[in-house]
């Protein structure tokens, strides 16, 4: 009878342990290989879950399929930064990371223990979530310890201008805006990509498509970039700024490597001031900068994709 008890008992073990190491291969069942990286459809899954809890968007099976594209090309480019952060060895910046979980978990008026509740109570991966987070922080130290004395910025220019102005008693326009930024492949995928993010703006917003989808700098901040001076603007940025009005968005602008929306959020005419010269030029400096690095970042994820072998399953 013990020998049948102890056999039964074996018997349901072993049926335990095959029908969890059954949910854990279809769980981690590889769709794509980036390099010697992997992604999961466990991964491809929180992502897009995780995407439209965080955008405010009904999960649902016609919002999954909508969104299951470009969620993949994200985790794609995740990956890819995520193995040459590794290959640099950098040092993780926790700050930076609990900055920003601190600004999403006040969107939720909780603290981050609070946050890590919330995404367990909704079947979300925090830890997954957090890793892509830490990568993206790591990422823009990498670009700016390799380009960053590549960036070039005139400062006698930027004050002679704004001392003209202020001899002119003329001032200048501050602009506010957001932006989505996509990666550029080829004619068709770019067309294909335009028509998508177009969708998803007018169904979902700006902001919850600029976190989902950008690919800038300031995607988890629903691409918000700030007052910009129109002295820190291409002349063909400012230009398609000029054409529309508060609340619109440009044309899709097609850089070497990349395609932005540009969302005009605000405004306003500022008066030069003697004693404001410093702190003006200051904000141009850091807005030009931020500009120079964002194109390095693209074109650096460009040239460097090209090395990946990327297999989809």
């Amino acid at each position: 009878m013990k020998n049948l008890v102890y056999i039964t008992k074996i018997f349901l073990f072993i049926i335990f342990f095959s029908n969890n190491y059954v949910k854990a291969a279809v769980k981690n069942e590889i769709i794509v290989n980036v390099g010697n990286q992997i992604i999961t459809s466990y991964e491809l899954k929180n992502k897009i879950r995780t995407s439209l809890f965080l955008g405010g968007i009904e999960l649902n099976q016609e919002n999954i399929n909508k969104n299951k594209n470009l969620a993949l090309k994200s985790l794609i480019n995740y990956k890819i930064k995520k193995t040459e952060v590794e290959r640099y060895n950098l040092d993780k910046n926790k700050k930076s990371l609990n900055n920003h979980l601190e600004r999403l978990s006040s969107k939720y008026k909780t603290n981050v223990k609070g946050l890590i509740k919330i995404f367990n109570d909704n079947e979300l991966d925090f830890e997954m979530y957090s890793n892509e987070i830490e990568t993206e922080y790591l990422w823009q130290n990498l670009i700016f310890s390799l380009f960053g004395k590549k960036i070039i910025i005139d400062e006698k220019e930027i004050i002679e201008e704004l001392k003209k102005n202020l001899n002119n008693n003329k001032g200048y326009i501050e602009y506010e805006l957001a932006e989505i930024e996509i990666m550029s492949v080829n004619s068709l995928d770019d067309q294909n990509n335009i028509k998508e993010i177009t969708k998803q703006i007018s169904l979902n917003g700006f902001k919850n498509t600029a976190i989902k989808y950008s690919v800038g700098l300031n995607a988890f901040e629903g691409g918000n970039i700030g007052w910009i001076s129109e002295k820190s603007l291409s002349e063909k940025i400012l230009k398609l700024l000029q054409k529309i009005k508060t609340g619109e968005i440009t044309e899709p602008i097609y850089e070497s490597n990349t395609i932005s929306f540009i969302k005009l959020l605000n405004k306003r005419s500022v008066k030069v001031d003697e004693s404001d010269l410093e702190k003006i030029k200051q904000k141009i400096i850091v807005s030009k900068k931020n500009e120079q690095l964002n194109l390095f970042s693209n074109n650096h994820l460009s040239q460097i994709k090209r090395r990946y072998l990327i297999e989809v399953k």
